[in-house]
Parts: structure tokens; sequence; C-alpha cells
């Protein structure tokens, strides 16, 4: 026997009864750490970019929806709500719900008065429409406003 195999063998000797080897556990416990951390952090960063996505086209669905009511004395909803499938559409989102509402400052189409559209969907999280059905899920309900100044009477 060499020196360095005496010294081994000297050492587990020299631990208790009650203490092990610790062969071999490391990377079971990497594993292990890996995915118990791994798939709440993957999930939350899907999340968050599908609740990043949602704000950018609730706000870009705002501000397109008042510069169509701006230029229009009869702001036609129907216009905005294809505006608004199109932005949503481009951020990867389908059949959101989406509310849009208009108010005026003054008389709606007068040159000079303000026009405010008022944007709202409901964002469901990733993975609970699965799991609830699409009416019962629970989501996240993201609100957006943006002001025009209506430039010309009648929208020309």
């Amino acid at each position: 026997m060499t020196e360095s195999e005496a010294e081994v063998s000297q050492e587990r000797r020299d631990s208790g009864p009650g203490e092990r080897c610790d062969s071999g556990t490391a990377v079971i416990e990497f594993i292990f750490a890996s995915i118990v951390l791994l798939i709440p952090v993957v999930y939350l960063m899907l999340a968050i970019s599908q609740l990043q996505a949602a704000s950018y086209a609730t706000t870009s669905t705002a501000i397109s929806a008042s510069r169509i009511a701006a230029r229009d004395a009869t702001p036609s909803e129907a216009r905005a709500h294809q505006v608004a499938d199109m932005h949503f559409t481009d951020f990867g989102l389908t059949d959101v719900p989406i509310t849009i509402d208009y108010s005026c400052s003054g008389p709606c189409g007068q040159a000079g008065s303000l026009i405010t559209a008022r944007v709202e969907t409901k964002v469901s999280l990733p993975g609970f429409p699965l799991l609830f059905g699409t009416k019962h899920s629970p989501h996240i309900t993201l609100r957006a406003n943006h002001t025009d100044v209506v430039a010309t009477a009648g929208g020309g």
C-alpha cells in the first residue's frame, strides 16, 4: 500500500460511524436545484414578456385611436378596433378583449378641441387559460389613455 492510499484509508477510519461519504450527490443536487429554480424563472420571464407586449400594444392602440378620432368628426369604432387588432397581432397577442372609449373636451370634431381615447384590455397569464378556461382564467387589466387635438373641422 502506497503512502497516499494509507492516508485515504486513515481518513475514512477517522470519520465517525454516522458520517457518510458524499460521492456523486453534487450532480443530483445541482440538477434538482436547477429544475426547482429554472422553471419559475422561465415562467416569470414569459409572463413579464407577455405583459410588456400587451402594454406596448395597449399604448400604441390608444395613440392610434386618438389620432383616428382627431382626423374624423365621427370616430369609427370599427376602424379603431381594426387598428387595435393589428397592433395586438403585431405583438403576438390574439383574442384579447379590447375596449375603446372616446371623450371630448369640447364639441367633438371641432378644430382645437381635445379628444381622448381610453383603451382597456385584459391579458391572461401564460398557461392559465388552459387550466381555467378562457373566460375564468386570472387576468391583468391594462389601461392606456392618449389625448390628441382635432386639427381641422370635419376631419379633412
